[in-house]
Formats: structure tokens, sequence, C-alpha cells
């Protein structure tokens, strides 16, 4: 799996993505309200596991909308409830930041997780870097970020 990750609240991924304009207005509006109150870390090109019908086959059913959208929402609460526990953000020489929520883009399941960590739990350019961690049921993954690469105009942009 080749996977992006983007620290998605910092001001020049947003720039960058509504200049590519991935982003609707209102999204790009909700992105900025939720930077401020949440570190933000987007995984792209997750792929969920196959769901399972209950014969072992992979589920393909020919159920209509409401039935497709009902099960896409019990797979994202599921998955939200097991990948929630399962990231963390370790700055340097600190306590782990635990992930408050996880959202989920794409179909069934997340081709693009969003992580939200608590900003009451303080980065500083004085930490150095940032670990990103993700490990759920033997997927594992992470990246380290930098802390000085990630100025922007004058400041620790996260």
């Amino acid at each position: 799996m080749n996977l992006t990750i983007r620290w998605q609240s910092a001001q020049p991924v947003q720039d960058a993505l509504a200049k590519q304009r991935s982003l609707t207005a209102d999204e790009s509006k909700a992105l900025a309200d939720a930077s401020q109150k949440d570190y933000i870390i987007t995984v792209v090109g997750f792929r969920a596991p196959n769901r399972r019908s209950r014969n072992g086959d992979i589920d393909s059913s020919d159920s209509n909308d409401q039935d497709r959208d009902r099960d896409t929402k019990a797979s994202n609460d599921a998955l939200r409830s097991r990948f929630i526990d399962a990231a963390r953000l370790v700055p340097k020489g600190k306590s782990p930041i635990y992930a408050e929520d996880v959202q989920f883009e794409g179909p069934n399941g997340a081709s693009e997780m969003r992580f939200l960590f608590p900003r009451s739990k303080e980065i500083s350019a004085d930490d150095k870097e940032v670990v990103f961690s993700f490990e759920s049921q033997g997927i594992k993954f992470e990246h380290k970020f930098r802390l000085s690469d990630m100025n922007y105009q004058g400041k620790l942009a996260l």
C-alpha cells in the first residue's frame, strides 16, 4: 500500500488544497474551523480490509442504495471505533497525544482518513520532531515530521 501522510491542519497544506480546488468552499471552512481546535493528520491511500459476508465471501451484494449507505455507515462506525485508539502523535521526549476522532472519506471504509488530535496538548518547535504512529490488527505505519521543516511565514505551521 502506498500512503501519503500529511499534516492537513497546517496552513500551507490548506492553501495548497484550496488552490488545487480539492476542497469545496464549505469543506475549506470546516477544515479551517477544525484546525483551530485540533491537529489534523490525513492518511491518503489507505484501503480498509474487505468486508466479508457470513459465508466468508467478499460482500458485493446487489442491495439498493439505502442498504449500501447503511452498510457503509456501519462499516465506518466499526472502523472508527477500531482506529481511534490506533493512532497517536508522539512529540520527541513527550507523552503521546491520542486521537479524539477519526473521519473517513471514500468508498467502503477509507481511501482517506483524518485523525484529529487535541491542540490542548501543545506541540512547539522545541520538540524538534513529531512521529505520527498507527498500529491496528497487524497494520502498522508511521511518519516522522521534522518541525524545522514546518515553518511557514516565520512560524511553526501545525
